[in-house]
């Protein structure tokens, strides 16, 4: 009977240290379970800590963008405000110079052009298309006064005689295109080739119409000889 109840506390005993060690076991796998969290729960911490400091520094970057964009739109804004003032200022310049230059205009006696159209109108009369033609400038463009063959092929064709009736210095229109220009607006009286019921409908009229015709001239002085010269005419100024 001694020997069974010996038999029993060794193996309560037993039991008991087993119990033990398992329990010491469970807390230390407990332990390291809680220190692995511990350490994720760190990890994750200094992720987002690193994430939200790249996050502060884009948006340092962006401000200083904002920042410098800012400054440029009002250096923008002032540079603008300074070439507005100087259009201005340029303008009213333009405006003076301009309204010089009209007063010198009317102030130009028209007196050697009329005598440089008046001549261009005789050599046209008497068919003299060379002496017509010299009283040209060579700057000239316009087809219509230019070229002794276009000449002989337009005047002889629709003028019978023309005759210069009144003249006077054209300065109403002070854009950039005509404040540079000298014209002169003419009145020429002209007469067509004599008609006939077979021939009325072939007479053109490329450049004169039958009776009183308003031209522009514009005249250029030639600096070398100090004469007026015809650069155009047209029917508008």
């Amino acid at each position: 009977m001694e020997v069974i109840v010996k038999k029993f506390i060794i193996i309560t005993v037993f039991m008991f240290l087993i119990a033990i060690l398992i329990s010491f076991n469970y807390l230390v796998w407990d332990r390291e379970k809680q220190i692995e969290s511990f350490q994720d729960i760190s990890d994750s911490n200094n992720l987002t800590i690193d994430t939200l400091s790249e996050k502060m520094n884009n948006l340092d970057k962006l401000n200083k963008e904002l920042e410098t964009l800012t400054e440029d739109n009002t250096t923008t804004k002032e540079n603008f405000s300074l070439i507005s003032n100087e259009n201005m200022e340029l303008k009213k310049e333009i405006i003076s110079k301009n309204n010089i230059i009209v007063v010198f205009k009317k102030s130009i006696d028209i007196a050697p052009m009329d005598t440089t159209i008046k001549k261009w109108v005789e050599e046209v009369n008497s068919k003299n298309y060379k002496g017509a033609e010299a009283l040209i400038s060579k700057n000239s463009k316009d087809a219509t006064i230019t070229d002794v063959v276009n000449l002989k092929e337009i005047y002889q064709s629709e003028l019978k005689a023309i005759r210069f009736k009144t003249s006077k210095l054209f300065t109403e229109l002070t854009d950039e295109e005509h404040i540079g220009k000298i014209q002169v607006k003419v009145v020429f009286e002209v007469d067509k080739p004599d008609s006939t019921d077979e021939n009325k409908d072939k007479i053109p009229q490329v450049v004169f119409k039958s009776g009183d015709n308003e031209k522009y001239m514009t005249m250029e002085l030639n600096e070398d000889t100090n004469q007026w010269l015809i650069l155009e005419m047209t029917d508008k100024p």
